[in-house]
């Protein structure tokens, strides 16, 4: 589903692979890369993290679209990624430019960025984003691997 503006208004694009709740420990945007912390809840991915593809999807069937943060205590849906699947993610502020076919791998706060190491390989880009001069975090189109 795409709204007027030509953008994806959802973060699942293509899968229906499993979906979960549960509690946000912290203030979360629809499409960021999560993981669980020691109380059980689910906080933003870290920078090159070794975690499992697991996207913060939007509430939509409570009116919320993917711009609309997740606050702390509220009750969240947790999208359990599989290969082939693609999700709408994030890529932070002044991340290097990012070209479709490059890799990605777990950036800072909840984000991906283009594979500098020899981490885990989440995601390869299906689209160019250049946001090395942004100051906010902007959207990708990512196929998980």
């Amino acid at each position: 589903m795409s709204n007027t503006s030509g953008k994806p208004s959802r973060i699942v694009l293509r899968g229906d692979s499993m979906r979960k709740e549960g509690a946000a420990g912290a203030s979360i945007t629809p499409g960021s890369l999560v993981k669980r912390n020691s109380s059980n809840a689910w906080v933003l991915g870290s920078a090159n993290d070794e975690i499992g593809p697991i996207f913060a999807v939007n509430p939509d069937y409570l009116g919320k679209d993917i711009s609309t943060a997740i606050a702390s205590g509220d009750r969240m849906v947790t999208y359990h990624a599989n290969s082939g699947d693609e999700v709408y993610a994030l890529v932070p502020a002044s991340a290097s430019a990012i070209v479709i076919g490059d890799f990605l791998q777990a950036g800072a706060s909840g984000t991906l960025i283009k594979r500098t190491s020899t981490n885990k390989i989440l995601a390869i880009a299906l689209e160019a984003v250049d946001n090395s001069g942004g100051g906010s975090a902007v959207r990708i189109r990512a196929e998980v691997m």
